[in-house]
């Protein structure tokens, strides 16, 4: 299938008028339900004196053209195989890329979005996964269309934020709480939704926070940095959470300098260092990291988030266990072969040992310790992604194309957004009904928290419950949580 940021003859377009602006989006008619607003920045372009600042609101506007998508941070792609550069590349970004990253994009039932209506709709609020190094809107395979298309329900914001060293610089120059610029941009577009989704037919008080893999880690780490004003009512974390710590602390700062060294800085203060890097061009620092990459010489540069003690902090379990967070309600998950997609590569078959160790040390204990401390506050759900098909076959032949692949991680991701039958062939019976049932689930949830769940027989952890994606006759069923923990 085309991917439907492309304008077709029939498209209709809408203004929306907003205290930001009078925004023109648009009705694609292979989608004729949903209207589209593409690109709204939501702060001023990072770059020049303003590159690596924290990102300023953007002024309002008179009118702004939102059809199409904005520009994802500059990223690269190339390195080992994987599944995700070898076989399904539909979860990586759609160019352009550009520096002046800071928009967001939003999907709405046309219905809600052409005139003032009584009810508003709840809205889920999506961050991307990538690693901090990859990731934006435009990803094929987490485009909500379809998803909203079908429901008719809910809305679905997704975020761009800065990512790999223009977001987490970690440079000497900055004081520590400038350093993961794109966990504030994250927080400075959810602002942006709670003020102004009203406009689009949505309800700011009940905005449903949700994150897959880097995004779920920035989504509960928000939980924390803002326990007294999360702005949303629900959290949704998918392969991910504030655990474990991120392995790349670097506090000597010396990856920024090595690279401000060898593109030509002869020396002096760090704010001396920090201006000098501000003069090289975008594509000048990403080509270098690039190259340094391939070349395999030390160090290994890895500009990630970093302990500020103001966005991530050193203790997030002693602070789960003593409550010290926002207390939403949440929803927390984990994929049965998560490390499929993260241990070495082999077109013939995955090392079965290592992707375990994988899937189980750093995905499941990490959600199995948070879950368990927040569920002594809070209402919490778990679930686990399971395929059905027996071991060396997939239940899910378009979004897993060699066998044991199976649910890898982020395989969720096209049956959650409604997108699996856009690459590859069509879907099975069992992804459609798999993927009905889950974005209800999280519809629901998004509707009415946990009370939703519970009437659909979703238990919190709490009372030694959990569900089983990928069986039953409704694409789930309620187990005993233990066969969610496994020996954890």
């Amino acid at each position: 299938m085309a991917r439907i940021k492309d304008r077709k003859l029939g498209d209709e377009y809408l203004t929306v008028k907003s205290r930001f602006g009078n925004i023109r989006g648009f009705v694609s008619k292979d989608y004729p339900n949903v209207a589209q607003f593409l690109g709204i920045p939501f702060a001023e372009a990072p770059t020049g004196l303003r590159r690596w600042l924290p990102p300023v609101p953007k002024a309002s506007v008179d009118h702004l053209d939102a059809t199409e998508f904005g520009p994802s941070c500059p990223q690269w792609f190339d390195g080992p195989p994987s599944i995700y550069n070898s076989d399904v590349t539909d979860f990586r970004i759609d160019d352009p890329m550009s520096e002046d990253c800071l928009s967001l994009s939003i999907w709405v039932p046309k219905k809600a979005a052409s005139g003032p209506s009584a009810s508003k709709l709840p809205v889920i609020v999506w961050i991307t996964g990538g690693a901090f190094l990859v990731g934006g809107s435009t990803v094929p395979y987490q485009n909500p269309t379809p998803w909203v298309e079908t429901s008719q329900r809910h809305i679905v914001v997704s975020i761009n934020y800065r990512l790999t060293i223009f977001g987490f610089p970690n440079a000497a120059g900055l004081a520590p709480q400038e350093r993961n610029l794109g966990l504030l941009d994250q927080r400075l577009g959810l602002e942006w939704v709670h003020k102004h989704i009203s406009s689009f037919g949505g309800d700011p008080s009940r905005l449903t926070h949700f994150g897959q893999s880097a995004g779920a880690r920035s989504v509960d780490v928000h939980s924390f940095q803002y326990p007294d004003n999360p702005l949303v009512w629900n959290q949704i974390m998918d392969s991910g959470c504030a655990l474990p710590a991120l392995p790349v602390p670097n506090v000597e700062n010396n990856y920024f300098s090595f690279i401000a060294q060898k593109l030509g800085f002869e020396g002096g203060s760090p704010t001396a260092e920090l201006e000098f890097m501000r003069q090289q061009p975008a594509e000048k620092l990403l080509d270098f990291i690039k190259t340094h990459a391939a070349s395999k010489e030390k160090p290994v540069l890895s500009f990630r988030p970093i302990v500020d003690n103001f966005t991530i902090f050193a203790d997030f379990e002693e602070r789960a266990k003593a409550g010290n967070f926002s207390k939403l309600p949440a929803i927390i998950g984990t994929l049965d072969d998560e490390g499929n997609a993260l241990a070495p590569y082999n077109p013939e078959g995955v090392d079965e040992d290592i992707a375990r160790r994988i899937t189980t040390n750093y995905f499941l204990k990490s959600a199995v310790t948070m879950s368990r401390c927040r569920s002594a506050y809070a209402p919490t759900f778990r679930f686990l992604f399971k395929d059905p098909a027996p071991a060396g076959t997939s239940s899910f032949p378009n979004i897993s194309p060699r066998p044991w692949m199976r649910v890898y991680h982020s395989s969720e991701l096209p049956l959650i957004f409604g997108t699996h039958s856009w690459f590859r062939g069509p879907s099975t019976v069992l992804e459609e009904k798999i993927s009905k049932a889950w974005q209800e689930l999280y519809v629901v949830f998004a509707e009415e928290g946990p009370d939703g769940l519970r009437r659909l027989g979703w238990e919190e952890s709490s009372k030694g419950r959990g569900i089983v994606i990928g069986s039953g006759t409704r694409g789930w069923e309620s187990v005993d949580i233990s066969e969610l923990d496994g020996d954890l």
